[in-house]
């Protein structure tokens, strides 16, 4: 059952995103402690897209809903606005929005009940925000990464948390990234390869510095000292003058 009902106004694709909002919101709830999840409205607004300082959300305290622009923005600023509202809702709810005084343009300036609210939501929000995003990174590691891919399916996903999940259960440690077909055998080949090359140079190396005999000292090839030179090295001079 999902957490928030979702007014998606903006027609946004909420494969990757909605899975995300729902798991912050039951996060959120156990963080701040509110009764009643608020709705959630995602908004398109073009020109507001175009205004660099345009509106990014708001919390409606008569109706309890969560208002989001959208337009253009990375999936982490439009759960950062979320966060930021979640903890307006729960003042709602604890009776604390209602402070009087202005509430007009520049109210966090102008009106210091509304200006502690206002820091309560920032730095509550964001540290909440950043508390989930490092818990998910730690207990789903898999999961968090494929969230991130946008090649792969809700399905797929889906499919490789409940696997995790299992897992976890069950006491065992899987390498999920073994279910994705043939993901990394390219880097893999070449890493193989440029590791034999790098085994055959230092195997030439060895056999030009490290033994030495008699069996190429007596060859015309050889000048001087060379004759006491190792085998690897002597050989490379007879060839050299061939």
């Amino acid at each position: 059952m999902n957490f928030f009902k979702i007014n998606n106004q903006a027609n946004m694709d909420l494969g990757e995103i909605g899975d995300l909002f729902q798991s912050f919101g039951k996060y959120a709830q156990k963080e701040f402690g509110f009764k009643k999840p608020p709705t959630l409205n995602l908004v398109s607004d073009h020109d507001n897209s175009l205004n660099p300082l345009g509106k990014t959300a708001f919390y409606d305290p008569q109706d309890m809903s969560i208002s989001i622009f959208v337009d253009g923005r990375h999936s982490k600023d439009i759960l950062r606005s979320l966060a930021h509202e979640l903890v307006h809702h729960t003042q709602n709810e604890e009776n604390r929005l209602d402070v009087g005084g202005y509430h007009g343009e520049g109210y966090a300036q102008k009106n210091p009940k509304l200006r502690t609210l206002e820091s309560e939501a920032m730095e509550r929000g964001n540290m909440c925000l950043r508390d989930w995003e490092d818990q998910l990174k730690q207990q789903k590691p898999t999961t968090y990464k494929e969230w991130r891919n946008k090649d792969m399916s809700t399905k797929n996903w889906k499919n490789n948390e409940l696997m995790e999940n299992l897992a976890h259960k069950f006491g065992l440690k899987m390498d999920l990234s073994a279910l994705n077909e043939a993901e990394g055998t390219d880097a893999d080949e070449e890493a193989d390869a440029e590791a034999e090359k790098e085994n055959a140079e230092k195997e030439d190396e060895k056999d030009l510095t490290e033994e030495t005999s008699e069996k190429y000292d007596d060859n015309p090839a050889l000048k001087g000292g060379q004759s006491k030179l190792p085998d690897g090295l002597q050989k490379a001079i007879i060839n050299k003058g061939k």
